[in-house]
C-alpha cells in the first residue's frame, strides 16, 4: 500500500459514527441491519483498540437492543469502558429539534443523557444532531440541554462565510448560551467506504497537523447498496482501521472531549437555517427541485462551482411541511398533543410520565420528510408516527362524550371542525370541498385515512432511464449516485393526484364516467375538492342534551347546489349529501348536462395483503346487482384483499378489517351505490433505487343523479372497537406490514 508522506505532525481524526433506526421501522429490519452492520461494525473496533471513535446510538435503536440484542450494549459498554468510545447524546427519539416546543427538544435532549449514562455508563458532553438540520436558536436549546458540543458539515461553514482550511472547532452561541461545532469534512463523507484505502490515507495526510472530522451514518458499513461486499467481504473497514492504528501513522484518531480539551477554538461563527446540500435540493417543491440542480451542474460546468457552492443550499428543512401535507398534518396533531401532555403535567396527572413517551416516539424525524430513503412515503413508518401520537392523546385527553371544536388545525390561519369521541377524531375543512383532513380511530390508534398522495417528484426524471440491476453489477457506487429500479416499467405508474386525499371527498363527473375520470385532468369538471364550504350551521348540545352533535356546510359549485350534512355520534359519523343543479345551469333533462355525484374514502390498511387478517368485504344490496369487475393494470389480490381493484354494482355496505391492528369499519351506503375501489401506489427513491408502493385503496361511492337533476344520499361510518382493547394494542411486528 502507498502510504502518505510523513510531516512532523500526524493527522488527527475525529470519527463519529450514527447508529440509528427510526421508531416504528420493522423488527427483521433492526435485525438485519444489527447483524449485517451494527454488531460488525462494534467488533470492528474492538479488534483495534488504538482506533477512538466517537459514537451514536438513537433512542429507538437503544430501546429495540436492551429487549432484543443486549449484546449490542454489552459491546458498546465495554468499547466505552476501556476509553476507547466517546458517546454521543442527542434528541432520543431521533427528533427534528428545530420544529419541537422548547419544552420537548429539552426534553428529548435531557432523556437521552440520562438514558445513555444509564445504559452505557458515560453522560454524554457533545450530541448529534438529527440530520445535521441547523436552525440558529439551537445553541440555546443545546446548550440549555447540557451538552457543549455538536457535529456539522463543512458547508454549514462555508455558508457563514468561513473561507481556507478549516480549525478543529468553531463557537456558536445564542443569548448567550454557547456551544462548539466540529466540522464535518465533505471530502471524507464522500470517500468513506467509496475511495480505495490508499487513495483515503492521501487525501487525510493532504490534513497534516490538523483535524479533519468524519460524521456519518454508519449504516455505510454495510446496509447501503455495495457497501457490504466491499466493507466486510473485500474487508475495506478491516484495511483502513490497520492503516490508521499503528502509533506510527500519519494518521491518530482522536476523541471529541481530547480536542476541546487541547486545542483552542476557532473564530466565532454564526450559521444561518441551514442543512447538508442535498438535503437543500429535497425540500423543495418539485419543480424548484429541478431548477435547483439545473443549476448546480451549470455552475459545475463552468468551473464556478467551488467558488460559490457554499452559497448554493436550496430550502430548509422544515419545507418538507409545506411540500406535503401528510407530513404537515403529522405535525400539527404533534403540537396539538404536546400542549394537551404539558396540561396534564400541570394537573399534577400521574400518566403524564407514559404519556410523554409516547409524544417523543410521535416526533422521531424520518417520516416527517423524504429524501434518498423512503422515510415519508413509508406508510408503516407514518402509522408509527400517528399510533404514537394517538396513545399520547388517550392517555391525558380522552374524551368521554362527542367534543366538536373550531381551531386551525393544519396551519393555514382557517378554522376546521375539530370532533372527538371516544372512538374518533375527525378534522373537516369547509375551505377544502368539506372533506375530512383525518379520520383517527382512537382505541385502535390508527389514522386511517393516513394515506400518501401521488405528488410529482423531482427525480421522476430519471425513472424512465432506470433499469433493474443487482447488487453484484452494481459495482462501487454510492447510494446518492444510485439510479436503478426494483421492476421494470415503473414509468407506467407515474400518475399523479389532482385533488387532496382523505375522507368524504367529493366528485361531480359525467354520468358516464368511470375510474380513469378522477385522474383525467384534461375533462373539465368542476372542482368540488377544492371547493369552499360555508358553515351553515354548527351544533353543540349542551350538557344533557340527547341531540347529537352536527355541522351543515353548504356551497354553490359549477352551477350546483350541494349541502353537506355532518352528525357525530359516539361510535359513529353520518354524512348526508343533498345536490341539485341550479336553475341557471343547463336543462338538467339534456343529456349532455347529465352527471353523477361521487365521495371518496381514502383508507390504508398497511398492506394490499390480507395478512394479519386485513380485508374489505363488499355487500351488494340487492341480490341481481351486476357482477363485480377487474379494474385492469393492477397486481391480482383476491376479491376481499385490501390491493384489489374492483367495480362493484349496487353495494350497501364496506367493511374494514384488519384484526391485528384492531380495526372493524363498516361504511353503509343510502341508496345504494356503485363502488370502485382503486389502490393508490406511489413511485418513490429509496436506498434500493426507484420502487412502487402501496399506500392504501380509495373507496369511491357513486350515484346518477335523479331525473330533473337532483340527488340525496347518506354514507355513515361505523366503529365497532368493543371487542378491542381499552388502550390502544402495540404497533404491528415483524412481516405483519410490508413495504
Amino acid at each position: 500500500m502507498a502510504s502518505s508522506t510523513r510531516t512532523s505532525a500526524p493527522t488527527r481524526l475525529l470519527l463519529a459514527l450514527h447508529f440509528h433506526q427510526p421508531f416504528g421501522n420493522l423488527d427483521h429490519v433492526f435485525e438485519d441491519a444489527m447483524d449485517r452492520c451494527y454488531l460488525r461494525t462494534l467488533e470492528a473496533l474492538q479488534q483495534h483498540p488504538r482506533v477512538r471513535a466517537a459514537i451514536h446510538v438513537s433512542g429507538p435503536l437503544l430501546d429495540w437492543a436492551e429487549t432484543h440484542r443486549p449484546a449490542f450494549l454489552d459491546a458498546l459498554r465495554r468499547l466505552v469502558t476501556r476509553g476507547q468510545v466517546e458517546v454521543l447524546g442527542g434528541g432520543y427519539q431521533e427528533p427534528m429539534l428545530a420544529i419541537l416546543p422548547d419544552r420537548d427538544a429539552i426534553g428529548q435532549l435531557v432523556t437521552m443523557a440520562d438514558r445513555c449514562e444509564d445504559l452505557l455508563g458515560q453522560r454524554p458532553q457533545g450530541m448529534w444532531l438529527a440530520e445535521r438540520v441547523w436552525e440558529p436558536d439551537l445553541a440555546r436549546i443545546i446548550a440549555t440541554a447540557g451538552y457543549g458540543y455538536t457535529l456539522l458539515d463543512d458547508t454549514h461553514l462555508r455558508a457563514a462565510g468561513i473561507s481556507g482550511a478549516l480549525d478543529a472547532y468553531y463557537v456558536t452561541d445564542k443569548a448567550g448560551h454557547s456551544v462548539a461545532v466540529f466540522p464535518i469534512d465533505y471530502g471524507l463523507r464522500t470517500r468513506i467506504p467509496f475511495a480505495e484505502v490508499d487513495e483515503l490515507m492521501d487525501y487525510l495526510g493532504e490534513r497534516a497537523g490538523r483535524v479533519a472530522v468524519y460524521g456519518d451514518d454508519a449504516e455505510k458499513f454495510g446496509l447501503w447498496p455495495t457497501t457490504e461486499r466491499r466493507v466486510w467481504d473485500d474487508a475495506w473497514l478491516r484495511t483502513w482501521l490497520e492503516a490508521i492504528e499503528p502509533p506510527g501513522s500519519a494518521v491518530r484518531t482522536v476523541l471529541p472531549s481530547q480536542i476541546l480539551r487541547d486545542t483552542p477554538s476557532g473564530r466565532a461563527v454564526y450559521l444561518p437555517s441551514i442543512s447538508y446540500l442535498e438535503m437543500g435540493a429535497w425540500a423543495l417543491p418539485a419543480a424548484g427541485a429541478q431548477r435547483f440542480s439545473v443549476l448546480a451542474e451549470r455552475l459545475r460546468l463552468s468551473g464556478y462551482a467551488d467558488d460559490v457552492a457554499a452559497f448554493l443550499r436550496g430550502g430548509t428543512w422544515p419545507s418538507f411541511l409545506a411540500k406535503y401535507p401528510e407530513a404537515n398534518l403529522i405535525y400539527r396533531k404533534m403540537l396539538r398533543v404536546s400542549d394537551a401532555v404539558q396540561r396534564a403535567s400541570e394537573r399534577g396527572d400521574p400518566k403524564t410520565n407514559l404519556a410523554r413517551q409516547w409524544l417523543y416516539r410521535g416526533q422521531c424525524n424520518c417520516a416527517y420528510w423524504h429524501g434518498l430513503f423512503g422515510g415519508l412515503y413509508l406508510q408503516h413508518l407514518r402509522a408509527a408516527l400517528w399510533e404514537a401520537l394517538l396513545r399520547a392523546e388517550a392517555l391525558v385527553d380522552r374524551p368521554e362524550e362527542v367534543r366538536v371544536e373550531r381551531i386551525d388545525a393544519d396551519g393555514d390561519r382557517e378554522d376546521e371542525i375539530v370532533v372527538s369521541s371516544p372512538h374518533y377524531h375527525v378534522v373537516v375543512s369547509p375551505r377544502r370541498g368539506g372533506s375530512a383532513l383525518t379520520l383517527e380511530l382512537t382505541r385502535a390508534a390508527v389514522h386511517l385515512t393516513g394515506v400518501m398522495g401521488r405528488r410529482q417528484e423531482a427525480y421522476h426524471v430519471d425513472v424512465t432511464r432506470a433499469r433493474v440491476v443487482s447488487d453484484a453489477d452494481l459495482g462501487n457506487v454510492s447510494a446518492h449516485d444510485l439510479v436503478r429500479a426494483t421492476e421494470e416499467n415503473l414509468s407506467a405508474r407515474l400518475v399523479y393526484d389532482t385533488y387532496p386525499r382523505g375522507a368524504f371527498v367529493d366528485h361531480l363527473l359525467p354520468a358516464g364516467a368511470g375510474p380513469e375520470e378522477l385522474d383525467d385532468d384534461s375533462v373539465p369538471r368542476p372542482d368540488l375538492p377544492h371547493a369552499r364550504f360555508v358553515v351553515d350551521r354548527l351544533v353543540v348540545p349542551e350538557a344533557d342534551d340527547p341531540a347529537p352533535a352536527s355541522a351543515l356546510l353548504r356551497a354553490t359549485v359549477a352551477g350546483h347546489q350541494v349541502a353537506k350534512s355532518f352528525v357525530f355520534r359516539d361510535a359513529a359519523l353520518e354524512v348526508h349529501y343533498e345536490v341539485a343543479a341550479d336553475a341557471t345551469a343547463p336543462d338538467p333533462h339534456d343529456t349532455a348536462s347529465a352527471w353523477r355525484f361521487a365521495t371518496q374514502l381514502d383508507v390504508t390498511l398497511l398492506t394490499p395483503e390480507t395478512v394479519g387478517g386485513r380485508r374489505i368485504d363488499v355487500v351488494s344490496a340487492a341480490p341481481d346487482a351486476a357482477p363485480t369487475t377487474v379494474i385492469p393494470g393492477f397486481d391480482t389480490w383476491p376479491d376481499e384483499a385490501p390491493g384489489a381493484a374492483r367495480i362493484h354494482e349496487g353495494v350497501g355496505s364496506v367493511r374494514i378489517v384488519a384484526d391485528t391492528m384492531k380495526v372493524d369499519v363498516t361504511v353503509t351506503f343510502d341508496p345504494p351505490a356503485t363502488l370502485w375501489r382503486l389502490p393508490i401506489e406511489t413511485v418513490a427513491q429509496s436506498e434500493r433505487g426507484f420502487e412502487r408502493a402501496y399506500q392504501g385503496t380509495s373507496l369511491v361511492a357513486s350515484w346518477p343523479a335523479a331525473p330533473g337533476g337532483g340527488l340525496e344520499a347518506t354514507l355513515t361510518v361505523t366503529i365497532d372497537d368493543d371487542a378491542g382493547a381499552t388502550e390502544p394494542p402495540g404497533r404491528p411486528k415483524g412481516d405483519d406490514v410490508t413495504r
